[in-house]
């Protein structure tokens, strides 16, 4: 596995545990999948450089 996988897996299991969810090891090694595929589809919009026109979004202040 690498170091990136690590990580993730580390990730969903310490998410998992704050939440209370219990799996066993074949559910966990599915949503560490579903989780790799979630950072892939981010990461191809991530990547996308902004249009130089673009302006920063409002921010509220009651």
């Amino acid at each position: 596995m690498t170091e990136s996988a690590d990580s993730l897996e580390s990730y969903v299991r310490a998410a998992l545990t704050l939440q209370g969810y219990r799996f066993d090891e074949t559910q966990i090694a599915e949503i560490v999948v579903q989780f790799s595929r979630l950072e892939l589809i981010a990461q191809t919009i991530l990547h996308q450089p902004l249009p130089f026109a673009s302006q920063a979004a409002p921010v509220f202040r009651p």
